[in-house]
């Protein structure tokens, strides 16, 4: 069984990603890489601040 862990809802992922679409289409950007770990985390959820230590 799956476990949803998500430190957000899809609704709101789906508003994340939408602004993120916006901002590159007023940019004229086709693609971005989001290399920023505080950026992926506000993106995606991910938490993966372990390569710190």
């Amino acid at each position: 069984m799956m476990q949803n862990n998500a430190p957000f809802s899809a609704a709101e992922y789906a508003r994340r990603l939408q602004k993120t679409r916006a901002a590159m289409e007023k940019a004229g950007l086709d693609a971005v890489f989001v290399t920023d770990p505080s950026n992926q985390a506000w993106l995606t959820g991910y938490d993966g601040w372990s390569f710190y230590v």
